[in-house]
């Protein structure tokens, strides 16, 4: 069996903010892979047009021809592998950044493939730990009202969540009370019970960030997400020695299994973040989740895209939840044929073969022709 087939696309769909009901552009990078035996694997990649595109000549240009010059399909292991010493212009033992965005997506359709052509799920192939796992619902964007945001809070939670984000306010730091005030409003929103998670989007420096676990620790957060400019190491152990009664997560800068560890050793994380389409997708994935284990860390997602990164928290023993947003979601829901949905907070996962995702072919060409009319205003 060999691939005969790769291809890489971005895809937009015009998508409807709860509440607002006004509507914005959401993309993603699709890559797929096909075989002569009829199996076809799915990756997706990051969400930003511009770097979507750098991916995308990535993908066709690089990766394809590494592919299909084997004279079968190609194991994810083997895959990264080959790549560090094949193209080694572009690569190197920890690829970061674009090129490792390229290789998660990739990494993810190779993996689609072998559990298919096993009949297996992938979070299966993976370890399996769980069959059915916690999720949290990001529903809380920055563009909302305090009035709005509200309401959108009630409305998730009553559709059974449990577990609720606020996306973080892009104003490179400013107010940190602003992000304060709208934990406190969530929590009388939402209940003493409920798990709050406030995603900081990286966007306070290590002062700013002690002011804001000081002001959010009243309430009761789960963790702090991404709280730092540059993620750094030595910045984040600061922050934690300096805010007592705050959890803090993070993911690494590039993706690299060597930026993870130092994550994990540095001591400034509880829950350490992971994410599939950027980190290094599976392959990689599973070994940060075994560097986290070691420091009994739990492991966390966040960066959207849940039907993906949902086979990761399934398959390790410290995998705890996977991030529900709002939007992703509703553009997996239209490039999927019937994809699995959560119920109660929770996602049990689906025992189809691979990652269990049927592409909608009428909705994902129509994607591919709108991201192509944008480029070409």
């Amino acid at each position: 069996m060999k691939i005969t087939r790769v291809t890489c696309d971005y895809l937009t769909l015009p998508l409807t903010i709860p509440i607002r009901e006004s509507q914005r552009e959401y993309g993603s990078v699709l890559v797929t892979i096909e075989t002569d035996a009829g199996h076809r694997g799915i990756g997706l990649a990051r969400n930003y047009e511009r770097q979507g595109l750098g991916m995308r000549q990535v993908v066709l240009n690089d990766l394809a021809p590494l592919l299909q010059g084997f004279d079968e399909v190609v194991t994810p292991g083997r895959m990264w592998h080959e790549a560090i010493f094949e193209l080694p212009g572009k690569f190197c033992r920890h690829p970061e950044g674009i090129l490792n965005s390229a290789l998660s997506a990739v990494d993810q359709a190779l993996w689609d493939v072998h559990g298919q052509v096993l009949g297996v799920p992938v979070y299966q192939l993976l370890g399996g730990a769980q069959d059915e796992i916690e999720v949290y619902c990001t529903f809380g964007f920055n563009i909302y009202s305090p009035e709005e945001e509200q309401a959108a809070a009630r409305r998730v939670q009553a559709q059974g969540f449990r577990a609720f984000k606020l996306q973080g306010v892009d104003d490179r730091g400013g107010n940190v009370r602003v992000a304060a005030d709208r934990v406190r409003r969530l929590r009388e929103t939402v209940g003493e019970d409920a798990t709050i998670i406030l995603d900081a989007h990286n966007n306070y420096t290590c002062y700013e960030a002690i002011e804001l676990a000081r002001l959010v620790r009243p309430y009761g957060v789960a963790y702090i997400d991404e709280p730092l400019h540059a993620r750094d190491h030595v910045a984040l152990r600061r922050l934690r020695d300096s805010a007592p009664g705050v959890r803090f997560a993070g993911r690494s800068r590039g993706g690299s299994l060597a930026d993870n560890r130092d994550l994990v050793d540095c001591g400034g994380l509880e829950l350490l973040g992971q994410n599939v389409r950027d980190q290094g997708g599976y392959t990689q994935g599973v070994k940060a989740a075994a560097l986290a284990e070691v420091r009994q860390m739990p492991v966390v997602t966040g960066g959207a895209w849940h039907l993906q990164n949902a086979h990761l928290i399934a398959a390790v023993t410290n995998g705890w939840m996977t991030e529900y947003h709002l939007l992703a979601a509703a553009f997996c829901d239209q490039i999927f044929v019937d994809p699995v949905q959560p119920s109660g907070g929770r996602l049990r996962m689906s025992r189809r073969p691979g990652l269990g995702l049927t592409l909608n072919e009428d909705a994902a060409a129509e994607a591919r022709e709108r991201a192509a009319r944008q480029r070409a205003r």
